[in-house]
């Protein structure tokens, strides 16, 4: 695994290089901050809409209570995984878990109860259920070491990255009021979870293996174009700060 850790830490540090010092010079920022703010509106309005039937009816929970739901289900398939439960039960498991994860974001911004508190917890619930996820399928054999390596290579960047967006857009590392979380990151996040799901049932279907590599190898590229856009993205960002001073 180390080969693999290496080339995708060079690929990936190569993409926040090119996308820091190259694509600023060839994207205006006008133009940049609008694509931006399109997509980040886009991906959570449309989720928001198919949601608020169900978020309409939750006004006896709060969004951090359904994050910390999310949280039992991951602990929960660490169990299932350690007592090697049957496939359909870690399966649809997983599925509770995931949906989680697109419901306390959506609770939050239709009830107008976003806080940084939520927004630190739903980004450690995600990676957790991706890592507990795939770790227990590397342990079985079924994900191989390089996918492994290249997405979690790419989330760690992006997440080192989103970090710094949010402290040069005058927060903390953690923000209420800017996402920066654009169509890219959800579509990338996605497409991995959907393949984990799809390899976590190759016991019981062998043939749905490829589908499943091959949403996570989407992914990865999705992962590779998003540290780009937010390598470029921070770079705007600390311009503007420094021209205000």
């Amino acid at each position: 695994m180390i080969t693999e850790i290496y080339w995708s830490v060079v690929i990936f540090f190569g993409a926040l290089l090119l996308g820091y010092l190259v694509l600023p010079k060839i994207v205006k920022a006008g133009i940049f901050h609008i694509f931006i703010q399109h997509t980040t509106e886009f991906e959570s309005d449309w989720r928001d809409r198919i949601l608020k039937p169900f978020t309409d009816r939750m006004n006896f929970v709060t969004p951090n209570v359904v994050t910390l739901i999310g949280f039992f289900l991951v602990f929960l398939l660490v169990y299932f995984f350690s007592k090697d439960a049957s496939t359909p039960l870690i399966f649809w498991t997983a599925i509770l878990a995931g949906f989680t994860d697109m419901l306390d974001g959506s609770l939050a911004r239709n009830s107008k109860r976003v806080t940084k508190l939520g927004a630190a917890l739903d980004v450690t619930r995600d990676i957790f259920l991706a890592f507990v996820l795939s770790y227990f399928l590397l342990q079985k054999g079924i994900l191989t070491a390089s996918l492994f390596a290249w997405f979690f290579t790419g989330y760690f960047f992006l997440f080192i990255i989103r970090m710094f967006e949010f402290r040069a857009s005058g927060g903390g590392f953690f923000s209420a009021k800017e996402d920066f979380k654009f169509v890219l990151d959800r579509v990338r996040l996605f497409l991995y979870i959907l393949g984990i799901l799809a390899l976590i049932l190759l016991p019981v279907y062998p043939s749905i293996g490829t589908l499943g590599e091959a949403a996570i190898i989407i992914s990865i590229i999705l992962s590779w174009a998003s540290v780009l856009f937010h390598s470029a993205h921070l770079k705007i960002l600390k311009q503007e700060k420094l021209s205000s001073i």
